[in-house]
C-alpha cells in the first residue's frame, strides 16, 4: 500500500492508478542534521518527504526553501544534471523521504503522459521560484528584497508560511536590524500587516 502523502503527490493527481503500477525503493529515514543531498553526495531520484521537515541551503549557507511532508526536491539531478548538487538538503528532523529513480519517472512518463506534463509545471514553477530568489538577492534595499520575498512566498490570499525572524534573516542574507526595520517600513507603507503572528502582503 502506497503511502498517503505520495497518493496526494502532483504526478499522480490525473492517475492515481498508476502509483501502484510502481515499483519504489523502501523509503529511507533521516535523523537530524543528517545530509540528504550535498555536493556529489546525491543520487539521481526525486526525493519526496513523507515525514519531518528538511531545508534546503546554498553552499555559503544561506537558507533556500524548506520541505515538509509533500514536498519534493532533487530535480536538478535528474535529465541530464551533472557535477554537483547545486544545494545541500539537510534533515532539519528526523524525517522519512521516498526517493523516486529517474529510470522509474521515465517509464512513468512513457506510460502516462499526463504524469509528464505536471513534471513541466512543477519545474515552471521551480523557475519562477528560483527568478524570484534571485529579484530577492538582488533587490535594491532591505525592505525591497524583503517585499519580493513576501511576494513570492504567499499563498493566493495573501498569507505568509510561518517563519522566524532569524531564519529570514539568514534566508534573505541581512542583519536582524536590517530585517525589523525593513518589516517596520513595509508595516507603516501598508504593504504587510500582522495580526496575531500571522503575516499578510497586501
Amino acid at each position: 500500500m502506497a503511502e498517503p502523502v505520495l497518493r496526494d503527490l502532483f504526478l499522480f493527481q490525473d492517475v492515481p492508478e498508476a502509483l501502484d503500477q510502481l515499483a519504489l525503493p523502501p523509503a529511507e529515514t533521516y535523523a537530524k542534521g543528517d545530509v540528504i543531498y550535498g555536493g556529489r553526495t546525491f543520487r539521481r531520484a526525486l526525493g519526496v518527504v513523507l515525514e519531518g521537515r528538511a531545508v534546503a541551503a546554498s553552499g555559503d549557507g544561506v537558507a533556500l526553501n524548506s520541505f515538509g511532508p509533500g514536498a519534493v526536491f532533487g530535480a536538478a539531478a535528474l535529465f541530464g544534471g551533472g557535477g554537483e548538487y547545486a544545494s545541500c538538503v539537510t534533515a532539519a528532523t528526523r524525517c522519512r523521504v521516498q526517493f523516486i529513480p529517474e529510470e522509474t519517472l521515465e517509464t512513468l512518463f512513457r506510460q502516462h503522459p499526463q504524469t509528464a506534463l505536471r513534471y513541466i509545471a512543477f519545474l515552471s514553477s521551480r523557475v519562477r521560484f528560483l527568478n524570484g530568489k534571485i529579484a530577492t538577492f538582488t533587490a535594491p534595499s532591505a525592505a525591497a528584497r524583503l517585499y519580493t520575498w513576501c511576494r513570492a512566498n504567499c499563498d493566493d490570499a495573501g498569507r505568509l508560511p510561518s517563519v522566524s525572524m532569524t531564519a529570514l534573516a539568514r534566508m534573505l542574507d541581512m542583519g536582524r536590524t536590517s530585517l525589523y526595520r525593513a518589516v517596520d517600513e513595509l508595516t507603516r507603507r501598508g504593504l504587510i500587516q500582522k495580526d496575531k503572528g500571522e503575516w499578510m502582503v497586501l
